[in-house]
């Protein structure tokens, strides 16, 4: 089989180890490169030169439906100031690259604009885009998505016993377990090889991609500084007019976890709720009387964080920031619902069955002790529910089924760049995650 992969920053290094794999097993490589910066050293490379000016022009080369698609999802649209006149001439260079190596299957991820205009691309030749990924739990697992869905391809056959699922899910109900994403990078990892990301060297390695014409993912470093300060100059409002929980009798609590922006997980997955201060807004606006919406900002926070979510915080008199200090376990307890878009806490509240809303895709989606309402609009009436006691919960047999389910639906091995997470490149995760994603390529290209 022929496999085409995406650049994507230090994730390249990475797919470089999982394309040398592929090529020990008889299979050839190509690749789409955006950023020369972190071109790869095996297979067939092709770099998209840098548009001119007179490159850029008004997109007309995707249909209206796509084109918004796409931008929606554009980070640098949406959080720098940047604009889509490089469109059409990225999406000529991606097709010509397509049309030349004519890959079964691409692989990549579903966050820079280059990749999103592959995805689209690949969709309408019905090319197989397989977009890796770790989720929250069961942990050192990763899933293989579609294109730029939540949609998990193949089927997993390390199945645990069904001791083993109740007690992890007993594990997570309690705490005790913890999705992997949280825990930071340790700038003395002894199998760290490349700098530690937003560290000094990390920076001078963008910056050198950034001069030498890379302006469609990579701000400029004065507009990254700025708004990198107006984030910290809005935590610091946001600490000044939060509160702590004072649980009150005949006082309701609903927790909207913040998630972190710009990420795949909602400015792709979760587009339609993007918008984290007017969900926030409209999620306030439709509970009931003796409820109140506390907001807990992302461990990570970035740029979701900004003027008029603080404003919004600070005015309606239903919404509570709480201390940006709090953990997930000040809280949880104190709160008779979850609403997320598409948030690992989702998973966390069935399993410890707490009533959770989820507006976008996911493992839960669907699944007892979890709602996927269509609109805000629903959310009194689910509140109805859970005031009468007739919210339904997941029971012992539910929470053993779900943990099955993420263990079905992962592959043993971890996904990630080697910046973030150095492990990733042992030769025994390599090996693990290439071999999982041919035989996932077998299924595709037999189905």
């Amino acid at each position: 089989m022929k496999f085409g992969f995406i650049e994507n920053r230090y994730k390249t290094i990475f797919w470089n180890a999982v394309a040398e794999y592929f090529i020990s097993e008889g299979h050839s490589i190509c690749w789409l490169v955006q950023n020369p910066i972190f071109s790869p050293t095996v297979g067939n490379t092709f770099v998209i030169p840098f548009p001119g000016k007179k490159q850029l022009s008004e997109c007309g080369g995707l249909s209206l439906e796509n084109f918004e698609n796409v931008k929606s999802g554009d980070r640098y649209i949406n959080y720098f100031g940047g604009n889509d006149r490089h469109y059409q001439y990225y999406i000529s260079e991606i097709r010509y690259w397509l049309d030349r190596e004519k890959p079964d299957v691409v692989i990549g991820e579903s966050t820079l604009f280059h990749e999103l205009l592959t995805i689209e691309e690949c969709r309408a030749r019905g090319i197989p885009f397989f977009h890796p990924s770790m989720p929250g739990y069961p942990g050192g697992r990763y899933s293989i998505y579609a294109y730029d869905s939540k949609e998990p391809l193949g089927e997993s056959d390390d199945m645990p016993s069904d001791e083993f699922c109740f007690a992890l899910a007993e594990a997570i109900r309690k705490r005790e377990r913890i999705p992997e994403y949280m825990i930071p990078p340790i700038d003395k990892d002894p199998e760290r090889i490349y700098p530690l990301p937003n560290s000094f060297m990390n920076r001078i390695t963008v910056l050198w991609g950034y001069l030498r014409g890379e302006r469609f993912n990579t701000p400029s470093p004065l507009r990254k500084w700025i708004c990198d300060r107006k984030v910290k100059n809005n935590l610091y409002r946001w600490q000044r007019i939060s509160k702590d929980i004072v649980p009150i009798p005949g006082k309701n609590y609903v927790l909207y976890p913040m998630q972190m922006q710009p990420e795949a997980n909602l400015d792709v997955w979760g587009k339609a709720y993007r918008d984290q201060t007017e969900l926030i807004s409209e999620i306030a606006n439709s509970l009931p009387h003796g409820w109140t919406l506390l907001v807990k900002a992302n461990p990570k926070a970035k740029y979701e964080i900004d003027s008029n979510l603080i404003e919004l915080l600070n005015s309606h008199p239903k919404v509570l920031p709480i201390p940006l200090n709090s953990s997930m376990a000040d809280v949880f307890e104190h709160v008779d619902l979850v609403i997320t878009v598409t948030g690992t806490v989702a998973t966390e509240c069935v399993l410890s069955k707490k009533p959770v809303i989820q507006f976008g895709p996911g493992i839960v989606q669907n699944r007892v002790g979890c709602v996927n309402p269509v609109t805000t609009n629903d959310i009194d009436t689910i509140i109805q529910l859970i005031e009468a006691g007739e919210f339904s919960t997941a029971n012992d047999s539910e929470r053993v089924e779900l943990v099955r389910l993420l263990y079905q639906t992962t592959f043993s091995g971890k996904v990630s760049d080697p910046a973030t997470l150095p492990s990733v490149m042992s030769k025994d995760n390599v090996t693990k995650v290439a071999s999982s994603i041919l035989k996932v390529a077998a299924q595709q290209q037999c189905g």
